[in-house]
């Protein structure tokens, strides 16, 4: 019985040595950290990039990611923690955003050339709302444009039979995705101007302020406090000068400079007032318009040139 015995415990040693000897089970190595790479490679032309957004698309956006601005035809790479569905937005020095949704950044990493295509203004041919609000405090608005900036005229009154009073609103449809010029003139002739204004997807508002009346028509003059104002009521004819001198001087320079004033608009100069002067318009055909001997104030003065003044 005893060899029995001696002869299990022997058989028994080797299941011993195994259990005792080989310790812990082997760990399998963590998984090596792989940097994942997003270049943005600033395609803009002449417009620095001076915020990168990059977050994951289920959240928030985060913090910008350069600490400096990114020139044209410079590159910068980002780099992520790990894969995953990431949104990518840009902005440029003038505060426009280029946005990339939902893109699926694997360990290859990505790499994003981006041109002006890519801002967020192109989404072309929507009908979208475009404001126009009254903020002069005391001047009701008569009369409001808009139109393409492309295009040579103002088009039609938007504001129809309205008067738009200080504080009111007016609301119109425009098509998205172009450049707009946007025109109001008050109670007083006084004229309020927008140039390129780019309409988007969210449309546009504009509250007219003091700060946005054109005095571009105005001619420098420091003896001048008397405002003399030239409107063209010749319907079909431009007027290629203007002429607005003291009656006991010769005629001087043209007011108009570079400028030609077309049907319907309006051109505003300064003189001294308390003196007579003669005034003459000259339209694009030649024919000529003169005022004699007009005393101005400073109330200043004010001549809608009419067919009926045309030089005999």
């Amino acid at each position: 019985m005893k060899r029995i015995y001696l002869l299990m415990a022997l058989l028994a040693l080797p299941v011993l040595f195994f259990a005792c000897g080989s310790g812990e089970a082997p760990v399998a190595d963590a998984p090596e950290e792989v940097d994942i790479e997003v270049v943005i490679i600033n395609e803009l032309g002449g417009w620095n990039i001076e915020e990168i957004m990059i977050d994951p698309s289920d959240g928030p956006w985060g913090e910008n990611r350069i600490d400096a601005v990114l020139e044209a035809g410079d590159e910068v790479t980002i780099v992520l923690d790990e894969e995953g569905t990431y949104d990518i937005m840009v902005i440029d020095e003038d505060g426009d955003s280029y946005t990339l949704w939902e893109v699926e950044i694997d360990g290859h990493g990505y790499e994003w050339e981006v041109t002006l295509e890519d801002g967020d203004w192109n989404t072309d041919g929507e009908e979208v709302s475009v404001t126009i609000e009254n903020g002069l405090g005391s001047w009701t608005l008569w009369y409001g444009y808009c139109s393409l900036s492309e295009d040579d005229g103002w088009g039609e009154d938007r504001f129809g039979s309205e008067l738009l009073e200080p504080g009111e609103s007016i609301t119109f449809e425009v098509t998205s995705g172009d450049f707009y010029d946007f025109r109001c003139i008050d109670e007083d002739d006084d004229e309020y101007i927008l140039w390129d204004e780019w309409v988007g997807d969210d449309g546009f508002v504009w509250e007219v302020d003091l700060s946005d009346m054109d005095n571009s028509g105005v001619v420098s003059n420091d003896e001048g406090d008397a405002r003399v104002t030239i409107h063209n009521g010749l319907g079909d004819w431009t007027i290629w000068y203007i002429y607005g001198d003291p009656s006991d001087g010769p005629w001087g320079e043209d007011r108009l400079g570079t400028e030609l004033l077309e049907p319907g608009e309006e051109f505003t100069f300064n003189v001294p007032a308390g003196n007579t002067y003669d005034f003459k318009v000259e339209d694009n055909e030649g024919d000529t318009y003169t005022l004699w001997g007009i005393d101005v104030h400073e109330d200043g003065f004010y001549w809608d040139v009419e067919l009926s003044d045309i030089d005999s």
